[in-house]
């Protein structure tokens, strides 16, 4: 009788402590999103927080729509191959990026794909990975990788453009499962691939890099977002849902450390991943982007991990961080929840100044937009917003903020695809484009017959592909050609295109922040090659002026904090700004 009545009490107390846990984290989710909606009141955040005022000019454009044709003919087949069929290991779930890189310096993008291939028996088939396609103007493009020289034999996922020497030439980093290598622009039309980086990497399974000028010299440095350990060999234990086998969550495998390496000139790296603090730190890395945030001068590094807390790495002395996510907000989303995050964005969404963050989550958890509200304090604002009711269905990764028809209102497109054919689920997906207005976002109606369908999409970018001084987007996908979406919006707002290069600072100008002042107030927008989840922008930024035909004040805020005042600018022309020579070059 004892036994039983101490075995009984056993139970109640274990099933108390259990629940008693169990409701603290719901209160505590409940403070997190309470103190969340409280500094919305404090700072009058909305939404929708955008200006107070609009001009009607502007409305009126914006009112018109936003809209994509996929051109055809262009030459390019490419598709990525992420494995063959019943495999399921992990890897075949992240995709491949694709970039925007001017290899040859004529001023026309070329573009740059990164395949998968199997990753159970790379490299044996001893053929490279990499899709090199060349421009020959009019939207024809040739396919140059066998003459360029890169024979990049691993099971790829990334691809970051960046002119890391100061040549003038872009260079390339691929990264993959169990291996990265950096290709050097020989400015020949052929890359070198940089001794030792590969080495440095070691057999790190590593997703998207980022270039950034991190200890300010004017060279770019190097950080790297890895995934998981996990081993070439079938995935064992063997996953299901519903009775159906599919690919096993990540987390069935240990996390990794990422990458920070400090650029020293000649294509040389030391690594700066233990001394910095960031190796402290192991998560699922996906998506990573750096930018001053906080507009002192200093860069820092936010990383978007899958299925653990997202970091933000502030710098406090030459190579040293501490980690702030969980203090700054984004940590989490506002229901104090761990996402399933895979890309990351970084644009002033609500133009009050200061640059917002944005993830791109897994089904179920909506993509989450942090709104900064002062020095590195970030408010997820996206509960109950059209982001959030279109979102959750789908599984979100590259994320590009893109003005599409020019009106000064910041849109966005997110590629979509499941990880893994769900019993339950759609595997492909249809591709999300949210249109920027008064409101915060809407759906974008009528945006053309790509967007209507379903795909398997990963990696993004946007490049002036045509030269009418539009972004366009391209856009990997598993298993289907790759897709070259044409912006042909209905009505466009007046624009101008820039092309910065650094002369103290790195000369890509990687990170500038340009502040831009016209009739109907003032935008900020930022240089960011790094493009949402393992992709590559263009080097060239498009400025949305609206119904504004003048830029009264261009800014430039140069890496380093050397600041450049030129204007008046006059729209419908693309401009080339040299750090430290006044005017504009046509």
């Amino acid at each position: 009788m004892l036994n039983r009545r101490s075995l009984l009490l056993t139970i109640c107390f274990v099933a108390m402590t259990a629940l008693g846990y169990f409701l603290g984290g719901v209160h505590e989710r409940s403070l997190a999103w309470t103190a969340d909606r409280r500094l919305l009141k404090e700072f009058d955040i909305r939404p929708a927080a955008l200006p107070k005022y609009v001009s009607e000019a502007d409305q009126q454009l914006s009112a018109s729509g936003i809209r994509f044709e996929e051109a055809t003919g262009s030459g390019i087949t490419f598709s990525y191959d992420n494995g063959p069929e019943q495999q399921f290991h992990l890897a075949e779930t992240l995709g491949g990026g694709v970039g925007a890189i001017d290899f040859d310096s004529d001023t026309d993008f070329d573009l740059v794909f990164v395949d998968g291939g199997n990753p159970a028996e790379w490299p044996s088939n001893r053929t490279s990975r990499i899709e090199l396609y060349r421009s020959e103007k009019n939207l024809r493009y040739s396919a140059v990788t066998s003459a360029s020289g890169i024979e990049w034999t691993g099971y790829g996922h990334g691809c970051a453009v960046a002119d890391i020497n100061n040549d003038g030439f872009d260079d390339m980093l691929i990264t993959g499962y169990q291996m990265s290598a950096l290709y050097l622009n020989q400015g020949d039309g052929t890359f070198e691939e940089a001794s030792g980086l590969r080495e440095m990497a070691q057999d790190k399974w590593c997703a998207t890099g980022c270039w950034s000028d991190l200890d300010a010299d004017g060279d770019l440095d190097l950080y790297i977002a890895c995934y998981a350990d996990t081993p070439r060999s079938l995935p064992a234990p063997v996953c299901e849902s519903g009775g159906v086998r599919i690919h096993c969550n990540p987390h069935s495998y240990r996390a990794v450390t990422d990458l920070l390496f400090e650029n020293e000139g000649n294509g040389k790296f030391a690594d700066r991943s233990e001394s910095s603090g960031i190796a402290a730190y192991k998560e699922y890395g996906m998506g990573v982007v750096a930018a001053d945030l906080d507009g002192n001068g200093t860069v820092e590094i936010f990383v978007a991990n899958d299925g653990d807390r997202n970091l933000l790495f502030r710098q406090t002395s030459p190579w040293k961080y501490e980690e702030i996510a969980l203090t700054s907000g984004v940590a989490f989303n506002g229901q104090g929840e761990t996402m399933g995050s895979m890309g990351v964005a970084c644009a002033d969404f609500d133009r009050n100044g200061l640059l917002d963050l944005l993830t791109t989550n897994f089904s179920h958890e909506s993509n989450a937009l942090f709104h900064q509200v002062s020095n590195l304090t970030f408010v997820d604002t996206t509960q109950g917003t059209i982001m959030d009711r279109t979102s959750r269905s789908r599984v979100g990764w590259s994320a590009i903020p893109i003005d599409a028809d020019c009106d000064r209102f910041i849109d966005l497109f997110v590629a979509n695809g499941h990880v893994t054919q769900m019993p339950s689920e759609d595997w492909a997906q249809q591709s999300s484009l949210l249109r920027g207005c008064t409101e915060g976002f809407e759906e974008a109606r009528d945006a053309g017959r790509w967007f209507d369908a379903p795909w398997h999409a990963r990696g993004a970018c946007q490049v002036d592909l045509n030269d009418d001084g539009l972004d366009d987007l391209v856009v990997s996908l598993i298993d289907t050609p790759a897709a070259l979406l044409l912006n042909n919006s209905l009505a466009v707002g007046n624009r101008i295109q820039l092309h910065l290069i650094g002369t103290q600072s790195c000369r890509s100008a990687e990170g500038t922040l340009i502040e831009v002042e016209t009739a109907s107030g003032k935008t900020t927008h930022i240089m960011n090659r790094n493009a949402g989840y393992l992709s590559s922008n263009s080097s060239v930024i498009t400025l949305g002026l609206g119904a504004d035909k003048t830029i009264d004040r261009l800014r430039i805020h140069w890496p380093g904090g050397a600041i450049q005042d030129l204007g008046p600018v006059a729209s419908g022309k693309s401009y080339t700004v040299i750090q430290g020579r006044q005017g504009l070059v046509n």
